[in-house]
């Protein structure tokens, strides 16, 4: 069948596979939040041969890589052309069918703000409003002659909106206050030394878009204006974590990633539905770049949305704090260094701090968690060490001591028919010296 991403992602927050930073402390990473995904339908649509005068690749979960012309897709799979007569290929197979579009960049020192859905779809766009119940945003341009969907989100599908999305420090910040977000909506406001933060309830936007209504905490209501949360905007609104049996993710040439229950194709243009209900639709085909199986067949955790257990740090501190470190970092250890452990760098992987629980829930659907754990190698003591326990359904297929001098472990584990996947990181030294857990790769595979 076909499945998605995150993926993110935290922990809150999870951008695609391919990406090496989801750490949506509550991957990067779907951060950080725990919530049940629902079941999805499959994702179903007809594409026909003369859609796009492209050649399209498709590439299994195998590495076989196939160039022809996407014929069809199902809830089995997708039809192929690669030469004289179309093939079926199961959905399990499948990894990646590349349409042959590029992604549109944005350019140098363009100003971003990245709408993230809770279903863990995210849209880069140039500016938005709030008007009513919704959200209206617009995008980037694209490529010459391609037209862009309009698009309009109801404020109930909305996770959050983060302005100055261009800037990695600006992200690295905002990933800090989504891991200490409450069951109130934020109104943020990005001053000098970090975030200042309004909570509350945001009840509904202007008809001009230009103001919201905000409950606050004691009941009473003010009008406070949108172009004011300088820093962005926090939704209370819980978003999927279970990985969907049935879905995959959508990459267009603006830079959008949409995790989709259904796409329908005609002979002008792709309308998708996001797992959350978000329908957009594309007038071209020329629009979309990618149809990413992956997280299904092949998933990250990085990618993924775990709940996190760890002592709760105040929202004040997180953002504020310099020296703060998140219980967990997705793709990625502190100060942007990349994951290095024994001399090999993992581009895909957690940094994990001791104290903490990650809970991932991959819905029974994979068959083995492939991860090399071991310390990073910038630990400042040799003698670091932590015990890392993985446990499949609160039974524990790995628990051992690893430490900076020895050889990491390299673990194929055994996850089938396994709901929920927990990581445990314990240190009876102190953290300071490096004891912090690395995994690397952290892929689940069917």
């Amino acid at each position: 069948m076909l499945s998605p991403a995150h993926g993110v992602s935290g922990p809150h927050s999870k951008p695609p596979m391919t990406s090496p930073s989801h750490p949506r402390y509550a991957p990067e990473k779907f951060l950080m939040r725990c919530t049940h995904r629902g079941p999805l339908v499959a994702l179903v649509a007809l594409l026909t041969t003369t859609a796009t005068a492209a050649d399209h690749h498709l590439t299994t979960i195998a590495g076989k890589k196939l160039t022809g012309k996407l014929v069809a897709v199902d809830g089995d799979g997708v039809t192929f052309q690669s030469s004289s007569s179309p093939t079926k290929i199961s959905g399990k197979e499948l990894l990646l069918v590349d349409l042959g579009q590029k992604v549109s960049p944005v350019p140098a020192g363009t100003k971003i703000v990245e709408i993230e859905l809770g279903d863990g779809s995210r849209f880069r766009c140039e500016k938005f409003l709030i008007k009513g119940k919704a959200i209206t945003a617009t995008l980037f341009p694209g490529p010459t002659g391609v037209a862009m969907p309009v698009l309009e989100f109801p404020l109930t599908s909305v996770f959050s909106i983060l302005r100055g999305a261009e800037d990695t420090k600006q992200r690295d910040e905002w990933k800090r206050l989504l891991l200490t977000r409450g069951k109130r909506d934020m109104y943020v406001i990005r001053q000098r030394e970090g975030f200042d933060i309004v909570p509350g309830t945001l009840v509904e936007g202007t008809a001009d878009g230009a103001m919201v209504t905000f409950e606050k905490e004691d009941g009473s209501r003010e009008n406070l204006r949108l172009s004011r949360a300088t820093g962005g905007l926090v939704f209370n609104h819980s978003p999927a974590t279970q990985i969907p049996a049935t879905a995959c993710k959508v990459l267009d040439v603006f830079g959008n990633v949409l995790v989709a229950q259904a796409v329908e194709l005609s002979d002008t243009g792709m309308k998708v539905t996001t797992v959350g209900g978000v329908v957009v639709a594309y007038p071209s085909l020329d629009g979309v770049a990618k149809l990413d199986y992956s997280q299904g067949n092949l998933a990250y955790l990085s990618d993924l949305t775990p709940q996190v257990d760890t002592p709760e740090t105040p929202a004040e501190e997180a953002s504020k704090n310099l020296d703060f470190k998140p219980p967990y970092i997705a793709d990625k250890a502190p100060g942007n260094d990349p994951l290095r452990v024994d001399g090999k760098l993992y581009p895909k992987g957690l940094w994990i701090q001791p104290g903490t629980v990650l809970t991932y829930n991959i819905g029974g659907d994979y068959r083995e968690f492939r991860v090399i754990v071991g310390i990073h190698d910038r630990a400042p003591d040799a003698g670091a060490s932590v015990r890392v326990t993985i446990e499949a359904d609160g039974r524990p297929v790995f628990s051992d001591q690893v430490r900076r001098k020895g050889p990491p472990k390299d673990l194929t584990l055994d996850v089938k028919n396994v709901k929920q996947l927990r990581i445990l990181v314990d240190s009876e030294t102190p953290s300071a010296n490096g004891s912090q857990a690395v995994l690397g790769i952290a892929q689940v595979q069917k």
